[in-house]
């Protein structure tokens, strides 16, 4: 009898909870002719609706975040800025609850050695010339950490099938955005060629192969192999050598591990016929672009200086740095270049007087938190060389390409190769860093186990499992 008492002073609150929003907008109307403000307005309920629906949407709109602050494109700022940070924060802190509540599995080694990793550079951080700068990359690197932990575990474990059927329909429409921006529109929107190199050959080139592979539908395959085969155009047209050689590793492992000798000659042998053909309609022009290549690829437009100049000269400074700085080094994030801030220096994002290039992700990391520091950064990167290796010799066994963990491997061995000449493996403000890491944090879940079956009066033999034996299905759409 007394259920419907609280109906009418529900209604009373929500009348003045009405009128109380209604007089805020009336107070705060000159802040809506504010692009700004605006937009603001527009991310957060963006992010309240990604978190609304987390483990399908919020990875969409991280990677969005990231990638939309590296382009050379409208409101590139406003994610550039504070934006990626605050998805990135959201994303780890929602993430983590969840998983704490309902936890998929357990954390393993590779997370403990992450946690250990940002404990690092935090004590790098107080020894920085800038403290206040390191200490937010720092934490930068423990909010990305804690988001594979848990987050992006969220985003996969339990739904691979529709997580990998999307990214595969991603990565085909960021190739032919990117195909269209460069080739008719003419607007380099990932800005500098090695950028272009990395998203193509890191971010996109192994899923594509893994995707057209697996394969069964003749409509599906040809669309994954169009877009394959304009991605890897797009890795020739950026000419960046890190890009290239991560692409042909990828490519080389991928055929033997699956005992794909066909599909390797094949490619060898179409690479050959189309530079044939091109050498018969055109020998004068065949010659100079094959030299014009070489040029490009091994000297960089400076022959004179030798093989590799252009990283010898940041290889050098990094080398010196560490000996001056041997045991902390320069502070998480951080590389003094020996000028003066001057007035108005940044304290939030790095700046010409704060950041180099060094040449290899891997020496960057021993200058920022010095050799002491470095030792959870070579346990993570061996663990991560273990899962790549346990999936590549899986691989080898079964000979079947139709598991999950097989293009996470194939981005992560990518992305191993491509930061040994550039910069970006421990930089969290690059895409490539929160992808690779991503990758390699899943990775750690979804090794297969061997499969092995007893045979009578013999030594156990590895076979060939079904999909089904692996809880494996691939995207057919």
């Amino acid at each position: 009898m007394n259920s419907g008492k609280p109906l009418p002073w529900a209604g009373i609150l929500m009348g003045v909870g009405v009128v109380l929003i209604l007089y805020f907008f009336y107070q705060h109307l000159p802040y809506f002719g504010n692009v700004s403000w605006l937009g603001g307005v527009l991310m957060l309920e963006i992010l309240i609706a990604s978190i609304w629906k987390y483990e399908r949407r919020f990875f969409a709109l991280l990677m969005i975040a990231f990638v939309w602050a590296g382009l050379g494109v409208p409101f590139q700022e406003s994610w550039r800025g504070g934006g990626r940070w605050l998805v990135l924060a959201a994303g780890a802190a929602v993430g983590f609850i969840i998983w704490s509540k309902v936890p998929r599995r357990p954390f393993g080694s590779i997370h403990l050695i992450a946690f250990f990793c940002a404990s690092a550079a935090f004590v790098s951080a107080t020894v920085s010339q800038w403290v206040q700068m390191a200490s937010l990359k720092a934490l930068s690197l423990f909010l990305l950490f804690t988001y594979c932990a848990s987050g992006a575990r969220l985003a996969v474990l339990g739904r691979e099938e529709r997580f990998f059927r999307g990214l595969l329909w991603g990565c085909q429409f960021v190739v032919y955005v990117t195909a269209i921006c460069y080739f008719v529109l003419g607007d380099s929107i990932w800005g500098n060629p090695n950028s272009l190199g990395a998203a193509m050959g890191i971010g996109a080139f192994p899923i594509l192969l893994w995707g057209w592979l697996t394969s069964d539908v003749p409509g599906v395959r040809l669309r994954r192999l169009a877009a394959l085969l304009l991605c890897t155009y797009l890795v020739y047209f950026s000419m960046a050598r890190a890009a290239m050689a991560s692409v042909m590793l990828v490519t080389l492992i991928f055929c033997v591990c699956l005992r794909q000798y066909k599909l390797l000659v094949k490619v060898v042998a179409l690479v050959l016929v189309l530079v044939a053909i091109n050498g018969m309609l055109d020998p004068g022009g065949l010659n100079k672009r094959l030299g014009d290549i070489k040029d490009a690829v091994l000297y960089k437009g400076h022959k004179e200086e030798g093989l590799l100049n252009s990283r010898k000269a940041p290889w050098e400074k990094t080398k010196a740095s560490i000996k001056e700085h041997p045991w902390f080094g320069t502070g998480y994030g951080t590389a003094p270049t020996g000028e003066n801030p001057g007035f108005g220096f940044g304290i939030v994002s790095s700046t010409a007087e704060t950041s180099r290039e060094h040449g290899s992700s891997y020496m960057t990391i021993a200058e920022w938190v010095g050799l002491l520091g470095v030792a959870p950064f070579v346990a993570i990167l061996a663990v991560t060389v273990s899962n790549v290796c346990k999936v590549c010799v899986w691989m080898r066994r079964t000979a079947d390409p139709r598991h999950y963990s097989i293009p996470l491997a194939m981005v992560v061995l990518s992305g191993l190769v491509h930061a040994s000449f550039e910069d970006w493996l421990f930089a969290v403000g690059y895409y490539c860093c929160v992808f690779f890491w991503v990758f390699a944090f899943v990775l750690a879940d979804l090794i297969p186990d061997a499969v092995v079956v007893p045979v009578a009066g013999a030594v156990s033999r590895t076979s060939r499992p079904s999909p089904a034996d692996f809880g494996a299905v691939v995207p057919t759409r």
